[in-house]
């Protein structure tokens, strides 16, 4: 069990934000199994492209660049979903879509369509066709491999709780950031995985603290403590930050 909590809701603005499950790694880490290692064939790539022709491509565009729907394809696009686990874009597409017709298409549908969209960002083809089993245990990444998540990515860091007196609140020794399903709450499950993180030698402000009721005096308890913090994570030039919607000590007090 964590030792204190306090969780910061943060404006209603960042409801609709693209979230994604805590399984993000930076360049330098060993990951698992991803995309990159061959998971769909190229003859389902081509029954996907088929049925997005038919059932997708009004929205979308033929060539995924995006219409009234967005671009399937690209920086945007890998942006938004990389650094995850396939199976968080898959159950997108099966549960929202097609537009009009959600969830209306046979299982096997979707997984051509999945195959179809990872050929079009350039992700290599395999030997065995993509199943709903090999969705649920690959990560998404981009040709390029694993990078770090980009700003405005829903995020969870782990780190050292510090405050600076007039200066505001800061994650010392922090961990690289992971992409996060849901920015304004823990899971159990999340925190169980989360709890092992080691520290790092990265260095976050912590926005919003200060303009939350209540949320100062909570957070004091936590200084000098390993926490984890979730929030919308904003890569900058003068200093990377974190816009905080909660926080939860891990237990112990912060060693690097």
């Amino acid at each position: 069990m964590a030792t204190a909590l306090v969780v910061l809701f943060l404006s209603a603005s960042f409801l609709g934000v693209l979230a994604a499950p805590a399984r993000g790694q930076d360049g330098q880490r060993a990951v698992g199994p991803s995309v990159l290692d061959g998971v769909y064939t190229s003859a389902q790539a081509r029954r996907g492209q088929e049925q997005f022709e038919q059932h997708c491509a009004s929205c979308h565009r033929r060539d995924l660049s995006g219409f009234s729907g967005p671009p399937l394809k690209g920086d945007r696009f890998l942006d938004q979903w990389r650094e995850f686990p396939l199976a968080v874009l898959f159950n997108m597409m099966q549960s929202q879509m097609p537009l009009g017709n959600p969830s209306g298409l046979p299982p096997s549908t979707y997984l051509d369509l999945a195959a179809y969209i990872l050929e079009a960002n350039g992700l290599p083809p395999g030997t065995q066709e993509l199943t709903s089993a090999v969705v649920a245990n690959v990560l998404l990444v981009g040709p390029g491999g694993p990078k770090p998540l980009p700003t405005s990515a829903p995020a969870v860091i782990a780190g050292c709780l510090t405050k600076e007196p007039g200066n505001g609140w800061f994650l010392t020794n922090a961990s690289e950031p992971v992409r996060t399903l849901n920015p304004f709450e823990f899971a159990d499950t999340e925190l169980a995985a989360m709890r092992e993180t080691p520290l790092g030698r990265e260095l976050f402000r912590l926005q919003n603290i200060e303009e939350l009721p209540g949320a100062t005096e909570a957070a004091d308890r936590l200084v000098g403590r390993k926490v984890l913090a979730k929030g919308i994570l904003v890569r900058h030039e003068k200093g990377n930050r974190l816009n905080v919607a909660a926080l939860n000590a891990v237990g112990g007090t912060c060693e690097p």
